[in-house]
């Protein structure tokens, strides 16, 4: 499981740098995009805090005794009130890595660009997961139970792909992705991360 999540960090760091070369960007409170992705993304909050707490969903979903523990810790954040919200508009989820860096051979495989887009698109998706696997196999594997996805009419004012990261002042963030596609959709993935985890987005300096 580790190996494979260390491989699609390469591949997650690398392959939008060489789809496009937009800088991230943190959207301001008083755009229209970031009122609308906020929006979504506290809705997408307050579901996850209503399956937290909600026995009957836990049952369905079938909570594994092996990740228990950090479901008791997840469960004393109300993550229906965060402390901070950021959205960045950014075409690479993680600070990419320097030029020149080996892992840019990754592209030296001939497939067409759509494959390209596509695989990038479900591994930006895969950040959450990415993410939570420093906190060890538990914390992957609740986070990925509960992980909420969406899907909705591509914004006009949204070019591009963005995140959503909410913190608590607490052991664990909320991470929203939100990524265009090709037919005028955005996927919209939602899972709890470890809040120091997300010193590793590509946040915008200031």
């Amino acid at each position: 499981m580790k190996k494979l999540l260390c491989i699609l960090v390469c591949f997650l760091l690398v392959i939008p740098s060489a789809l496009a070369d937009t800088p991230p960007v943190k959207l301001q409170e008083d755009d229209p995009l970031y009122t609308s992705l906020h929006e979504r993304a506290m809705e997408y909050a307050g579901l996850f805090n209503e399956a937290l707490h909600s026995e009957e969903y836990l049952s369905l979903i079938q909570i594994p005794d092996g990740v228990k523990d950090v479901l008791a810790l997840v469960q004393m954040q109300d993550f229906t009130q965060p402390v901070d919200v950021t959205i960045v508009r950014t075409d690479d989820a993680f600070a990419m890595y320097e030029p020149g860096d080996p892992h840019i051979l990754l592209f030296a495989a001939e497939v067409s660009p759509a494959l390209k887009t596509l695989t990038w698109q479900r591994l930006y998706n895969s950040t959450g997961a990415i993410l939570a696997s420093q906190e060890g196999d538990a914390v992957l594997a609740l986070s990925s139970l509960l992980t909420l996805t969406d899907a909705f009419i591509q914004p006009d004012t949204m070019d591009g792909p963005c995140f959503a990261v909410m913190q608590y002042g607490g052991l664990y963030a909320f991470l929203v992705t939100f990524v265009p596609t090709a037919n005028g959709a955005v996927i919209a993935t939602a899972q709890f991360i470890p809040s120091r985890a997300a010193d590793d987005l590509n946040m915008p300096t200031e």
